[in-house]
Parts: C-alpha cells; sequence; structure tokens
C-alpha cells in the first residue's frame, strides 16, 4: 500500500508541478477548495453512528498509514489536540519538491474531513511538516458539546 500512495504521489507531484508552471500557482487553490468540498461530501454521506471527536480519532487517526508518528497532547469530548512528528505524505511529497501540492491534495483533506463531519468541530493547525515545521499541530474543538 505505501508503494502505491508513494507512486500516487509521484505522479500527482509530476502531472500538477507541469500544470503550475503552465497556468500558475492560483491552480492550487483550485486543488486545494476541490479536495475539501469533496472530503465534505463524502463525509457528509457517511453512514456513521457518532460524528464526535472520539470519531475523528478513530476513522482518521487511529486508521493512518504506516509512516505517519502522532501524539496525543491532550483528549476530552471538547478538544482533541495532536502534535504529528511524521507524516508519509508530508515526507514524501517534500522528497519530490512538491509540498505545494501535497498541501493542496493531502493538507486540505483535514479542512473537508471536519466540515463534512460535524461542522461544529471547528479545526485548526498552525504548523505543517509539509511546509518544513517541525510537526503538524492539529486540534479539534466541539462547540456546544
Amino acid at each position: 500500500m505505501i508503494e502505491r500512495l508513494k507512486a500516487q504521489m509521484a505522479e500527482r507531484a509530476t502531472l500538477f508541478r507541469k500544470l503550475v508552471d503552465e497556468y500558475g500557482p492560483a491552480l492550487l487553490d483550485v486543488v486545494s477548495a476541490h479536495t475539501i468540498e469533496t472530503t465534505r461530501a463524502r463525509l457528509q454521506s457517511a453512514d456513521l453512528d457518532r460524528r464526535d471527536l472520539d470519531t475523528v480519532m478513530e476513522i482518521l487517526w487511529d486508521q493512518m498509514v504506516d509512516g505517519t508518528e502522532f501524539e496525543v497532547e491532550e483528549r476530552t469530548d471538547r478538544v482533541l489536540r495532536l502534535r504529528v512528528t511524521k507524516c508519509l505524505f508530508a515526507e514524501e511529497m517534500r522528497r519530490l519538491g512538491a509540498a505545494d501540492i501535497g498541501d493542496a491534495f493531502y493538507c486540505a483533506y483535514d479542512l473537508g474531513f471536519c466540515e463534512g463531519l460535524n461542522p461544529a468541530i471547528r479545526f485548526t493547525r498552525t504548523k505543517t511538516l509539509m511546509n518544513g515545521d517541525a510537526c503538524c499541530d492539529h486540534t479539534y474543538e466541539l462547540d456546544g458539546a
């Protein structure tokens, strides 16, 4: 599975680098918006018993691909805070010189995921491995819990 993911990332990096070179970096805004929209729609239509922060852990983080390392810094009914220190997507896209493309495909996913799972979940992230930070700081806050 990892080799297939890496091949997909290499293909995206090659194709979208050509597209960005031809049409400009605003193209990645379109990709990011598309990633968010399709992920949101997929999660909105998912048959899930719960749509809370435990669900975020169960269907996103507990099933994360090999090559991802994170620690839970805080976990309550209202707040889930993770520190991601290793990410297969960030490592591979940065190796390919395509962090901007990786951000549009892989990092944008997180926003659509939360919007589709439960609009009351506010997702914030101020640092990303994709952009060269030492970690990603994912915070999920459930309003009105």
